[in-house]
């Protein structure tokens, strides 16, 4: 192979490299999804709203600002495992306030159903 051989290689290698890999969402069955909701409509709502939006009848009541959960700039910085990590240990496991209650009784399977639903919230 000569030297316009590799040319061409080098262009088809560096092309393919340039490119973001292709991430599909994970999927969820249908009674994952409706635990997520059930426990979010039950129990954040009061100070995140039902619309995640930060609202909630509870909000006004605080000293901090509730996190605004459709915020496309949170969403993006936030891993999943910092809001495992939340809600299993309450706002302060990652620097927040002690108004975000631990929620230690939550199995794994249902901290998980919560972030996904969570994470349909981004707008």
């Amino acid at each position: 192979m000569g030297l316009p051989g590799f040319g061409l290689i080098s262009v088809l290698l560096i092309g393919g490299c340039s490119r973001a890999p292709v991430v599909e969402a994970p999927r969820i069955n249908s009674a994952e999804a409706q635990e997520g909701k059930t426990i979010f409509q039950t129990r954040c709502f009061v100070c995140h709203g039902r619309e995640g939006k930060g609202n909630g009848p509870a909000s006004t009541g605080l000293e901090v600002t509730v996190r605004d959960l459709t915020n496309p700039s949170w969403q993006d910085s936030t891993s999943d495992e910092t809001i495992r990590s939340v809600v299993r240990n309450g706002g302060q496991a990652a620097g927040g306030s002690i108004a975000m209650a631990p929620n230690r009784d939550l199995s794994d399977a249902q901290i998980q159903s919560l972030v996904r639903y969570i994470r349909q919230f981004r707008q």
